[in-house]
């Protein structure tokens, strides 16, 4: 006859004590996620514009660390700020072919704008991680600029992407007056076109630099501007990138919009650095 083991009163208290702690952690860790939903949506709202400077918009530290982020940080990052995805094409979970590139050298300074990189079928972060690398732009820039430019890392437009944003990801070679270049179209050709564009304004010494400029407010140019003291190179490459700074009205509306002469870009930056790295 086969006897059965009768479990103890000592071990029935430990099976019920680790079923409970089980039930509690999956519930906890969805609360955790929406702790910190709300507590980025509660510090979003409190934000204030009042101390911006045009003038420098973000550190060069912070700007060209080519080391800020491992590829599974910013897949967790994208993770927590994508949410719950309704396709294959949000940058959490999409994976594309980004091809091999040698490395580029800039003919009128002599120095490296980004240094040569393998090709493969990756997942957006090991892009995004790749090109950091290889240029020397923070992942964290390209990751602000992936969302002023196209909402793509959180929001509505993150979670259900489509081939036109993907395709002007970054915003690279996109001018406000005409189409996108249909050859760096494709999310890994605008991570490295981008990368590679913010990147050169310094190492080439391309247009403008450090020193007082003027900025506009907008493309028309019936909405002026003014001389701007931009005060290192990282800012000096935003304004090459996307040339216009926030007017008095984009400033006071933060997050909304402003008048018909407002220009947002910029200003967006400014907040989405803040938001999440500040």
């Amino acid at each position: 006859m086969v006897r059965r083991r009768r479990l103890t009163v000592g071990a029935l208290v430990v099976v019920g004590v680790l079923t409970i702690v089980g039930l509690l952690c999956a519930a906890v860790v969805p609360l955790l996620g929406l702790a910190s939903a709300w507590n980025t949506e509660v510090r979003k709202e409190r934000m204030d514009l009042s101390a911006f400077d045009p003038g420098h918009l973000i550190d060069d530290a912070d700007f060209y660390d080519g080391d800020a982020m491992t590829a599974d940080e910013i897949q967790r990052f994208l993770d927590d700020k994508v949410g719950q995805c309704r396709t294959d094409t949000c940058l959490n979970v999409l994976r594309t072919t980004l091809p091999g590139r040698d490395k580029i050298v800039s003919d009128a300074t002599g120095e490296t704008v980004c240094e040569a990189y393998e090709g493969g079928e990756l997942t957006a972060a090991e892009i995004i991680d790749r090109i950091q690398r290889a240029c020397g732009i923070s992942a964290k820039v390209l990751l602000v600029t992936l969302q002023k430019e196209q909402s793509l890392v959180s929001g509505r437009t993150a979670r259900d992407p489509d081939d036109a944003a993907l395709g002007a990801a970054m915003g690279a070679r996109c001018p406000d007056t005409a189409p996108c270049d249909a050859g760096q179209a494709g999310f890994a050709a605008q991570i490295a076109q981008g990368a590679t564009d913010l990147k050169s304004y310094s190492a080439s010494d391309f247009m403008r630099q450090p020193g007082t400029h003027w900025i506009a407010y907008s493309p028309n140019p019936d909405c002026g501007g003014t001389d701007l003291t931009i005060a290192n190179e990282a800012t000096a490459a935003l304004y090459n990138y996307t040339p216009y700074q926030p007017n008095p009205a984009a400033l006071e509306a933060t997050w909304g919009t402003g008048d018909s002469c407002s220009s947002y870009g910029n200003r967006n930056f400014a907040l989405y650095w803040a938001l999440w790295f500040g």
